[in-house]
């Protein structure tokens, strides 16, 4: 009985203990100007806006193949039908892709340079500038950078 006793007025010692530490800051930093440790952050060293090629198969290439299918499938009999269906799909497939990436226009993104505080360098692509210039301090969040 005396032990569980001690042990549960030692847990709770800690406990009060240990919340004012963390109420404070940090015993150590207590009555200083103290600037938090970032794991994420650094110092923008480089941005650069690059053209960014996106390469992924979109809804344009999708169509085309559709559309071109069913066009050839009313073209010939037997196993000239099934050649023209699969001719037209991949003919449409392929002209649906062009027409989408002529549509879409060029695709710019920016890539950032970041020192970090540990003494990596990282690189940052994202698609907008974030109104972030070399000399920032900037912390990396999900892959993006945030002003620090």
């Amino acid at each position: 009985m005396k032990l569980r006793d001690s042990l549960i007025a030692m847990t709770l010692g800690a406990a009060v203990i240990s919340s004012s530490l963390i109420s404070s800051g940090s015993a150590f930093a207590q009555g200083r100007d103290y600037d938090e440790r970032c794991g994420n952050c650094g110092t923008v060293t480089s941005v650069e806006q690059v053209k960014h090629k996106d390469s992924h198969v979109g809804a344009g290439t999708a169509i085309g193949a559709i559309a071109g299918g069913v066009l050839g499938s009313t073209i010939g009999k037997g196993d000239g039908r099934t050649a023209a269906t699969v001719g037209g799909a991949v003919a449409g497939g392929a002209i649906g892709h062009q027409v989408e990436k002529n549509n879409r226009g060029a695709d710019y993104a920016w890539r950032f340079g970041v020192r970090m505080d540990n003494g990596r360098y990282v690189t940052v692509m994202q698609g907008d500038s974030a109104d972030v210039r070399e000399g920032d301090r900037v912390r990396v969040y999900n892959g993006r950078l945030e002003r620090y």
